[in-house]
């Protein structure tokens, strides 16, 4: 465990060595010494405001269809085609029970609307939209609204009690005995639920308005729904969490309420604050002479790397906070190594009750990328793919279903390829099988192909539950795991000239690129990480947003 924590210490203290940035805008061709790996600059707060308007109400459904609705559903009822991969659910924009409010009458501001659409909301599957345009967030702002049953019209004007925006007094000095009070305020108010030391330990049979259980914040891992900050989160103690068995505790306006801030921010640091924040991250990809062939060889001392914050689709706090991104590429080819923590290593799915760790990247060259979720329909996205059990099957004398399941029984099929008497007498898939009997080898099906020479997978999609495998002869994508101290590395390597596959969209055929790389140019990407001992497969997963990788001359 020591040497997990220095490792984890280590790749925190990347995340401010690579600090200094240029911002890139969509330029598709960058020249290597302009920039430097970091994260982008946002703004979650608005500069000004944007009224409503009949074209900014238009651009705002444009954005909500593309980047909302598969969540939100189309009539923002929170049932859109990934709602039932999420915990928590999607909002319900209908009956417009928001969560993050600063106001007495518990109803958002378009600011707090405006602040949560940009930073998203740690401890759930909302994003960060903070690289959207400015005036792109206010249009979705205006546009959500429209889908409220009951209108949302707070008073904008700050009071101190009754009606209007919750006005915070100045802060008060956390003294040693503001200290001891706060600790009683909190042991009286605070802890049936969130537990005498703030681990959420209290009770647990909770549920929201919508009937779906919830459990209290584990408030010392620094996962915070809103912006921790002092003056938010003693608005979320004033005015509660609409919704939720979070009540609203005006009995502690003033001195109290700066206490209970004062206390509850001091269960965390800000470091694991900071973690949990989804930024945009410009990603170099460095020339070097060679292509590494193992994702432990010492070029990668000198990638510089980013760490990005991972985000479980359906929540937990035992994840995978961070995700270290590394790339190089030689000209000819690009390489990229992914390194993230799991205490287990999930290297088999033969058995029902097993799931596999897996890790993927998803690409596009497209400026305006489409949904980061697997793309839409008619937007095609790239994916590269390794499975740990793909590369243990090529490990000799590990998976062995004979073994696990010592009583199995194997049908016999005939093999042409041999005469009668050398048929076996149980069949064993070996190189010298027959493929027309090995059906799923026969059809070409890349997972059942034994002749196979990497873990990785290389596919594309259009969209949820169109996820479909190129043909094996387009299987150029290579990967390599290595897996020791808790610690995952895996690097994929392809050649910078893509395949051109033909696909079916629809009823038609549509040749599908697998992207073609070049020195100076700038690719959309994201990543995904499974956690098989938690369950993880297909669509349980945690992704990151998309990111902008610069191939340097």
């Amino acid at each position: 465990m020591m040497i997990r924590r220095l490792l984890h210490n280590k790749v925190a203290v990347s995340i401010g060595f690579f600090c200094a940035i240029v911002l890139l805008g969509d330029a598709s061709h960058v020249a290597a010494q302009a920039v430097q790996t970091g994260p982008i600059p946002v703004l979650l707060r608005p500069t000004k405001t944007f009224p409503v308007s009949d074209q900014l109400l238009a651009a705002g459904k444009k954005t909500y269809t593309k980047e909302c609705a598969p969540c939100h559903g189309v009539d923002g009822r929170g049932q859109g085609e990934a709602a039932y991969l999420l915990y928590p659910k999607p909002r319900d924009f209908v009956t417009a029970q928001y969560r993050l409010v600063s106001t007495w009458e518990r109803q958002p501001t378009d600011t707090d609307l405006f602040t949560t659409i940009s930073r998203g909301i740690p401890g759930s599957a909302m994003p960060s939209w903070a690289h959207l345009p400015e005036d792109t967030r206010w249009g979705l702002v205006h546009y959500i609204k429209t889908f409220a049953e009951n209108p949302i019209k707070p008073n904008a004007v700050e009071s101190e009690s009754g009606t209007g925006i919750i006005k915070v007094p100045p802060e008060t000095p956390y003294t040693a005995e503001a200290a001891l009070r706060a600790q009683e305020y909190f042991r009286d108010a605070c802890a049936s639920c969130h537990g005498e030391k703030g681990k959420g330990d209290g009770v647990q049979e909770q549920f929201d308005d919508a009937g779906y259980p919830t459990r209290p914040r584990d408030l010392t891992v620094g996962v915070f729904k809103g912006i921790p900050e002092p003056q938010e989160v003693y608005r979320r103690i004033v005015a509660g969490l609409p919704g939720t068995p979070m009540p609203m505790s005006d009995w502690s306006y003033g001195t109290d309420a700066w206490d209970l801030t004062h206390f509850i921010l001091s269960m965390s640091s800000p470091e694991q604050r900071e973690r949990v924040e989804m930024k945009k991250f410009l990603i170099v990809a460095k020339r070097v002479a060679q292509i590494p062939e193992h994702p432990d060889a010492s070029v990668w001392r000198d990638a510089p790397s980013v760490n990005l914050h991972t985000m479980p689709l359906w929540w937990r706090n035992d994840r995978p906070e961070i995700l270290t991104v590394q790339a190089v590429h030689d000209g000819k080819e690009l390489a990229l190594r992914l390194m993230w923590y799991d205490d287990t290593n999930d290297k088999t799915a033969m058995r029902v009750q097993d799931f596999r760790d897996a890790a993927a990247v998803s690409f596009t060259l497209d400026a305006d990328p489409p949904f980061f979720g697997m793309g839409e329909k008619g937007r095609f996205v790239n994916i590269w793919m390794w499975k740990a059990e793909r590369q243990a099957d090529m490990e000799a004398a590990f998976q062995d279903l004979d073994k696990v399941y010592p009583n199995i029984g194997i049908d016999s099929y005939p093999n042409l390829m041999r005469s009668a008497l050398e048929q076996p007498t149980r069949h064993a898939l070996t190189m010298e099988s027959d493929p027309t009997f090995i059906t799923g080898w026969g059809a070409g099906n890349i997972v059942s192909d034994p002749t196979r020479e990497s873990a990785a997978e290389a596919l594309h999609a259009q969209g949820f539950g169109t996820l479909k495998a190129h043909p094996i002869p387009d299987q150029t994508v290579t990967a390599k795991g290595a897996y020791d101290i808790g610690t995952y590395r895996v690097i994929f390597r392809r050649a910078f000239k893509g395949n051109v596959s033909n696909v079916k969209a629809g009823s038609s055929n549509v040749k599908i690129s697998t992207l073609d790389f070049v020195p100076g140019q700038t690719v959309r990407v994201a990543f995904a990480v499974w956690n098989g001992h938690a369950g993880d497969r297909d669509g349980k997963k945690s992704v990151t947003i998309w990111q902008d990788l610069i191939i340097a001359k």
